[in-house]
């Protein structure tokens, strides 16, 4: 199993022979654990010999090793943990967007003085994380059932960190991409705190215009915003798509170094906490143009017609 490990997500197991319509399909390859219609999907909890998957329509959203469901499926869930990283000392987190729950419940595991926020829309996906995905029910992690932009009206916080883990390879809720949702954001945090976002797009190329349409947007908020691919051995060229992690906040961005050493402290600390060398020795300090895209807004931000440059 352990050549699987460091997958990126939902494009490198969209590769994989399975369904080409729905997810259920008998002809998939995968023992069909579960299927259920919700209000905005067709989830599908399915699994081989190694691992087991949640899909969301014809999408895999997220996975878990079926002999170790804290370890790492999906080499980005790892990247998230980059807002420990940036925030030293974090009490409380909040996560935008559940999936199988990977990374808070690594995050609980890992961490027990840390206290753990996460906001769902979708009720079904709640359930199917805790009878399938082992996400433990627990007062440090706490999930709400609501519109993430909602909450963080209706909530002050203040948080440590925010994790936005909502957007998909082939939808992204325009609300919690703009720059008035950033505005909200940035307001819930403690003073150092960041904004630590999973995006699906590429740096460079045709097919980088959606992604640099959210950098330029965080960059209107945020006086740093960091860049972390994940790139895998032999893939990593900037022009493909894949998994990109900002890091947004009000401080400089501190050295790879540095990170580097305060990471290994941490692990000192907490060994069971992933090894993020290659996430912080692979952030991307040069330039990226941003001239040419717009700034994401409540009145106009054409994220269905970026995406469409994925086809």
């Amino acid at each position: 199993a352990s050549q699987l490990r460091n997958w990126s997500p939902v494009y490198r197991l969209r590769s994989r022979p399975g369904p080409a319509g729905d997810p259920a399909d008998a002809q998939s390859g995968y023992r069909v654990l579960h299927a259920k219609d919700s209000r905005y999907h067709r989830i599908a909890v399915v699994e081989d010999d190694l691992s087991r998957y949640l899909r969301f329509d014809s999408s895999f959203q997220s996975a878990m090793f079926t002999d170790d469901p804290f370890s790492t499926r999906y080499a980005y869930t790892d990247y998230l943990q980059l807002s420990l990283a940036y925030r030293p000392g974090a009490r409380r987190i909040l996560f935008v967007g559940l999936g199988g729950g990977s990374a808070p419940k690594r995050m609980w595991r890992d961490f027990p003085s840390l206290r753990l926020d996460v906001v769902e829309l979708d009720q079904e996906v709640v359930a199917a994380a805790y009878r399938f995905f082992e996400v433990p029910r627990d007062p440090r992690l706490r999930i709400d059932v609501e519109d993430g932009r909602r909450f963080l009206v209706r909530h002050d916080g203040p948080w440590d960190a925010i994790v936005v883990d909502a957007f998909y390879s082939d939808s992204i809720p325009f609300h919690l991409a703009t720059r008035e949702f950033l505005e909200l954001a940035r307001s819930r945090l403690r003073p150092g705190g960041v904004v630590v976002t999973n995006i699906i797009g590429t740096v460079k190329g045709a097919q980088s215009r959606l992604f640099r349409s959210m950098l330029r947007t965080y960059r209107a908020i945020f006086p740093t915003v960091a860049i972390h691919p994940v790139l895998e051995a032999g893939d990593r060229d900037l022009s493909g798509i894949r998994n990109l992690i900002l890091v947004s906040g009000e401080g400089a961005a501190p050295s790879k170094e540095f990170l580097l050493e305060r990471w290994a402290g941490i692990r000192r600390r907490s060994p069971g906490a992933p090894d993020l060398t290659a996430a912080i020795r692979d952030r991307y300090d040069a330039d990226v143009p941003t001239n040419d895209v717009p700034v994401l807004t409540d009145d106009y931000a054409p994220t269905d017609a970026l995406l469409l440059l994925f086809d």
